[in-house]
């Protein structure tokens, strides 16, 4: 989280089952620290978010990119996606359950452990984690988000 204190946007991004927990986590960092977050499918890379990628001189710094690169059907095409970025010159966040698949893009990847089809759903918990201790450094109280209400009703 102290990575991205001073930066403007971030994405998430992940493919079949972690797609869902990146947008899912890409809400929980725009909610609770004001920071423009997008999720994606590591497959729609290519569609949006390569446009507006910046290397360590960009006005913010490199801009972060928090992958699910997991141990699934989707890890081959998720790992490119995170060399294209790195490419690049984004900051690569990677969340894994197989530290292999981080190997020479991240230093420092958070594991989580596998749970069979079940381990996307455990990245969602990093990325709240991410959300929460961002929110504390930049001095949000993240219990406490501007503009939203608890409930919403649809007419």
């Amino acid at each position: 989280a102290e990575s991205l204190k001073d930066k403007e946007h971030c994405f998430v991004l992940g493919k079949g089952y972690g797609e869902p927990v990146a947008m899912e986590g890409a809400l929980k960092i725009k909610e609770m620290c004001y920071l423009h977050a997008e999720g994606y499918s590591g497959g729609a890379l290519k569609h949006g978010p390569f446009a507006l990628i910046d290397g360590p001189t960009g006005k913010f710094g490199a801009t972060p990119i928090i992958m699910l690169v997991l141990d699934d059907q989707h890890a081959h095409h998720m790992r490119t996606a995170a060399e294209e970025v790195r490419a690049r010159g984004a900051q690569v966040i990677i969340i894994t359950d197989k530290p292999e698949l981080a190997r020479d893009l991240d230093d420092n990847p958070i594991i989580i452990p596998n749970n069979g089809p079940l381990t996307a759903l455990g990245a969602v918990l990093p990325l709240q984690l991410i959300a929460y201790e961002l929110a504390m450094i930049r001095g949000i109280n993240p219990d406490t988000p501007r503009n939203l209400a608890k409930a919403v009703t649809v007419d």
